[in-house]
Parts: structure tokens; sequence; C-alpha cells
């Protein structure tokens, strides 16, 4: 069956960047008669926080967004990742460069492109060419990237051994069972990586739709780096009357403070 995804990382509680980017995924699979999954991104374990699951899980089902099936790891997800890495083989290759030394460059200078068998300490990067990659992005329009001009060989494996958050999200999203990704907009500049590795790989390739995310009043990004706060699921309603508006869908004032359920419900008319 189609559907669609949401997908946080356990590094701390929900915000309501993020609870904008779960309920406009949500309408969007539930408007269709869509399945709608929970995937928790807990890869990055180092920055992992302990209690944080549970807290997403909580802000979720204070705010109607139930999920089809049960809830997706990707910590369990570790055999397809390595199998992904054995059949990009061919295209890889060892790079021991630091961020330090790249300072300054955007694009990889291809240092290390002649280091094709495993050395320790070792990143895994994989080749990119000049083939563009396109895209018609359902908020965005039409979109073209090429990988050589952007961002250069990218990497999939870190260094310290974990799977690369692009890897990751390419083989999870390119299930057949993922046909729409819906996330916000500062995560675009990430998709031409991802669609990449899903053609490589022989994946299908989602429909994406990327929504502008919620900036504080000095134009930042609302995130967790800047100090966003923890949704409060005690004002549950109004919460998601501000991420409606936010996603220009607007509720009658007599559903003012109605549950989160009637309020979702309507938007779905």
């Amino acid at each position: 069956m189609t559907g669609g995804r949401f997908s946080p990382s356990p590094t701390g509680p929900l915000h309501l960047g993020s609870l904008l980017a779960a309920t406009a995924s949500y309408l969007d699979a539930r408007s269709s008669g869509a399945t709608w999954r929970l995937r928790i991104d807990d890869l990055d374990t180092p920055r992992n926080q302990p209690g944080a699951e549970a807290l997403i899980l909580e802000t979720l089902e204070y705010h109607g967004l139930h999920w089809d099936g049960a809830v997706q790891y990707q910590t369990e997800h570790l055999e397809r990742y390595q199998q992904a890495l054995v059949e990009l083989a061919e295209r890889c290759f060892y790079c021991r460069c630091s961020r330090r030394s790249l300072a300054g460059q955007p694009i990889y200078p291809g240092t290390c492109r002649e280091h094709k068998k495993p050395r320790p300490d070792s990143a895994v990067r994989i080749r990119v060419d000049a083939t563009p990659i396109n895209f018609t992005d359902l908020v965005m329009g039409p979109r073209r990237e090429i990988l050589s001009t952007s961002v250069g060989d990218f990497i999939i494996r870190r260094r310290d051994g974990l799977i690369a958050y692009q890897l990751a999200t390419a083989v999870d999203d390119g299930s057949p069972d993922i046909t729409r990704v819906v996330r916000g907009s500062d995560l675009l500049d990430n998709t031409g990586r991802q669609i990449f590795l899903m053609q490589q790989l022989g994946l299908s390739v989602p429909e994406y739709a990327h929504i502008p995310t919620l900036i504080y009043p000095n134009g930042q990004k609302l995130s967790k780096q800047h100090g966003a706060p923890g949704v409060d699921n005690r004002i549950a309603s109004e919460n998601l009357q501000l991420v409606l508006a936010a996603l220009q869908l607007s509720v009658p004032v007599e559903l003012s403070g109605a549950a989160p359920a009637d309020i979702l419900d309507l938007s779905l008319i």
C-alpha cells in the first residue's frame, strides 16, 4: 500500500517545527487514504537522548497523529544498509580526510579517490559524476542538481563505522511502501544525494514535498540546535492550530480548543 512517513531522531523532544512536519505528512497521507508510518532514526547513537523516543511517541499521540503498524527503527535495518554498501562498493573509496583539512572546500576535492581497499580510521565515500539529478518537488517545483559540482563525492559510512544519514535514509525511503516524503525545506539539499543512491541501488524513488520551516523572528530555523523548546502537550489543540495556520489551513472559531482528532478530521475535508 502506498504511504508516507515521519522519521524523527531521538535526540530530544519534538518542537513545533517537527510537529509541523509530522502534521503535514500525516494529512498528506490520510487525505489520499494512504498509510502513515513512524520511523525512529536512531542510528546516530552518540546523540540519542534517554527517554526522547517515549516523549516523541507521547507527543504524536497527544496531537492525534496515530501511525499505522509497528514503530520502525533504523537500528533494526543494519543488514539492509550493509548490503547496500556491498552493492555500491565499486563506486566507493576509503577517505581519511579530516573536517579541518576540508574546511573552506564546499566540494570534496577527490583527495582519497584512489584508495579502493579498506584501511583503518576511514570513512567510505561514493564517487559521483556529472549526470543531472532531476525531480519535481510538489512544493518547490522542478529541481536539478549535478552532484559533482554541488557537493562532490560524499560519505555513506562514517569514520566511526556508523552508517551515514544519506545512505540510511535512501535505503529506507526507497522502500516500495514509501511513495511520498513530506518534510521540511531545510532537508531539500539532501534530496539529490538520496535520489542518486536510490538510483544506484535500483530502489523506488518517492515523490517529495518540502514544506517551509518555522523560523524565529531573527530568521533562524526553529530547531533543536537553536534551542527550540519541546512541544507542550497540555495545549495540543492550540499547537495544532498554529501548525495548521503555517500550512495555510484555517480552523473555524467554533473548533478552537476542540479535541485534536476533531481538528485533524476537519483539515482532511
